[in-house]
This record gives structure tokens, C-alpha cells and sequence, in this order.
């Protein structure tokens, strides 16, 4: 990628990944409640203004003990975890992108969206329209970036995606419902289609339609295994599952899909042609 060592861009990306944790956990739970993302960060409990030195991503909570410094209240797991997971990503793009620039436009405009969509939507089942529909044009100067000097290219593969993406799971729905009587998809999943189409194309969508499928029936199979209660009953957030279906399309597409043409003798690889 650059002349750097590719150990310590890891180190950057982590470091980097973790601080921005910090900073998806405020728009996790500001969001939500429509409050301003700026200004500083304040105990959930006392509503005590959290001072910068502790304010370190995971080592406050582990240097803490699980609780706050100001009133001792147990500090929700999530924190530390939702950074550390931001860690993780951001090393694995670092991995697989071809440049630094290429690092950041989808690290913070892809990855980072999609984490704050994903345990969003686990805790309240909703899909905040103020980040998928902003994010289906940021995905489409994206797909501009990835296809500088074909301008025309990147603007049918975005488009084709957006209408696919939102308009299959769009038809999806209404079929469902229809047949059914109740509502089968939420709105906030159609619209988080489009963002994904726009952003990664619509060959992508097919890998992401399946894998978020099999994911999703993973879950329901293995909570049903575990015994939970009413499970029948529960609605199934599909964002998360789309949204992990989406990254390991981006970090692992081309090996899966390479390994899964060979195995069944196909010559190319639709998804990844070159």
C-alpha cells in the first residue's frame, strides 16, 4: 500500500478505530433520542460531563472496573465493546484496502454507518432514515471514487444497485404482506438495500441478499435451539444481518466467491470478473 510497515499501519488503524468507537457509541445512543451528536461526553446516570482522561477507549472501562468514576453506576458493556469491534474493522479494511485514502472513505463512510445501523436497530428495531438515506448519495461519490475517469460506469453500477437493492426487498415486502397479512420487512431495511447497492454495486446484492439470509436463519435456529421464551413471537432485526452480509462482501467477497465458482466449475467469477 505505501512504503510504511504494514504492522504499524495495523497499529494506526486499531488506535484509530477504537477512538472512533468511543465516538459511534455517543451517535448510538444520541440518535435515537434526536439530541445533538456534539459536545462532550456525559455520564448516562448522573449526566456528569465525562473529563477526556477518562474517556480512554476500553481502558477506562477495564481501569474503572465496569463503573463510573462519578457516581459508581455500572457502565453498560456495550461501550467497550462497541469500541473495540470498531478496532477490529478498522484493521481489516486497513487489510484489504489499496491505499490510505481508500482506508478512510470506507472505514468512516461505510463500515462505521453500518455498525451504528446494526446495534441500533438489535436494540429498538428501527433504522434511523437520517443515516440510510443521506448514505445512499455518499455511496454513489463513492462508487465515482472507485471508478475515477469512468464516471458513467460508476453512476449505472450505483444506480442499477439502489433500484435493485430498495426494490427488490421493496417487492419482497409487499408479496409477503399480502399473502401473509402482516408486515414482513420494515421500511428502514428497504432503504439500507439501497445504501448497500449503492455503495457496493448490484452484483453485489445477490451475495448480500443470500449470506444475510443464511445469517439471520442461523440466528432465529440457534435462539430457538437455546430455548429463549416467546422467540416465535419476536420480530428478527434484519440490518445487522444485512449490514455483516455487506462487510464480508467487501473484505472476503472475492476469495468466497472465487472458491465457490472453481468449486462448481464455472469458468469466471460474475461477482469479481477481474
Amino acid at each position: 500500500m505505501t512504503e510504511l510497515p504494514m504492522s504499524f499501519l495495523l497499529t494506526e488503524a486499531v488506535i484509530f478505530g477504537l477512538v472512533m468507537g468511543s465516538f459511534l457509541n455517543v451517535l448510538i445512543l444520541r440518535i435515537p433520542q434526536k439530541r445533538s451528536i456534539l459536545g462532550r461526553s456525559a455520564c448516562p446516570k448522573c449526566g456528569q460531563t465525562i473529563p477526556l482522561y477518562r474517556n480512554i477507549p476500553v481502558l477506562t472501562y477495564l481501569f474503572q472496573g465496569g463503573k463510573g468514576a462519578c457516581c459508581k453506576s455500572p457502565i453498560s458493556l456495550q461501550y467497550p465493546l462497541i469500541e473495540a469491534l470498531s478496532g477490529v474493522l478498522a484493521a481489516a479494511v486497513m487489510l484489504h484496502a489499496q491505499s490510505i485514502p481508500q482506508f478512510f472513505i470506507w472505514y468512516l463512510l461505510f463500515f462505521c454507518p453500518l455498525l451504528v445501523i446494526s446495534i441500533i436497530d438489535m436494540q429498538l428495531r428501527i433504522i434511523p432514515d437520517v443515516i440510510s438515506l443521506p448514505f445512499i448519495i455518499v455511496g454513489v461519490f463513492v462508487q465515482l471514487f472507485e471508478n475515477w475517469g469512468n464516471p458513467l460506469t460508476a453512476l449505472s453500477v450505483s444506480g442499477l444497485g439502489v433500484l435493485i437493492g430498495g426494490g427488490s426487498l421493496l417487492l419482497i415486502a409487499e408479496v409477503f404482506s399480502r399473502i401473509k397479512k402482516v408486515e414482513a420487512m420494515g421500511g428502514g431495511d428497504i432503504k439500507l438495500a439501497a445504501m448497500l447497492g449503492a455503495f457496493l454495486g448490484w452484483k453485489a446484492l445477490l451475495f448480500i441478499f443470500f449470506v444475510s439470509s443464511l445469517l439471520a436463519l442461523t440466528y432465529a435456529t440457534v435462539s430457538m435451539l437455546m430455548g429463549k421464551g416467546g422467540f416465535r413471537n419476536r420480530t428478527i432485526p434484519f440490518g445487522p444481518f444485512l449490514s455483516m452480509a455487506a462487510m464480508i462482501y467487501w473484505l472476503y467477497g472475492k476469495p468466497i466467491t472465487d472458491w465457490y465458482f472453481s468449486a462448481t466449475g464455472l469458468p469466471t467469477n460474475p461477482f469479481f470478473p477481474h
